[in-house]
């Protein structure tokens, strides 16, 4: 069983602008401390998104880093708004990775509008991230 080394819980309520179709960073975690030479990564991210006009799908996503050029971890898979747009709705996304020879490391949320003629706003964001052996 992974034994947990390290962890970093970050929350905002601050408002972050979703302009139309352009990715944007939702929350970063902030640089985590990398214990061992080698060590798996465990990232959740949660946030409250409310919609802009005519957008069809959200993909959440995680980065290294605090930007959206960062490397993405695991997919960003489309999913489907739920209600009609301009409504408020929760994504979810928990992904992993294994790093090595690195001191620290840091991770950032990111959301993606598709097909949105407006903007959307993330009213709220969680991001954990949890260094574990093995």
């Amino acid at each position: 069983m992974a034994e947990l080394l390290e962890k970093v819980a970050a929350t905002t309520v601050t408002n972050v602008t979703v302009t139309t179709t352009t990715e944007a960073v939702a929350i970063s975690s902030g640089p985590v401390k990398v214990p061992y030479a080698t060590c798996r990564v465990a990232i959740k991210g949660w946030c409250q998104l409310t919609t802009g006009t005519a957008t069809t799908t959200v993909a959440a996503a995680i980065r290294r880093g605090t930007a959206i050029t960062g490397a993405l971890v695991g997919e960003a898979n489309a999913t489907e708004v739920k209600a009609a747009a301009g409504s408020t709705e929760e994504f979810i996304i928990m992904v992993s990775e294994d790093r090595a020879t690195v001191d620290t490391v840091e991770y950032s949320l990111t959301v993606l509008q598709a097909s949105a003629t407006g903007n959307g706003t993330v009213l709220q964001a969680s991001i954990e991230v949890e260094i574990l052996n093995g």
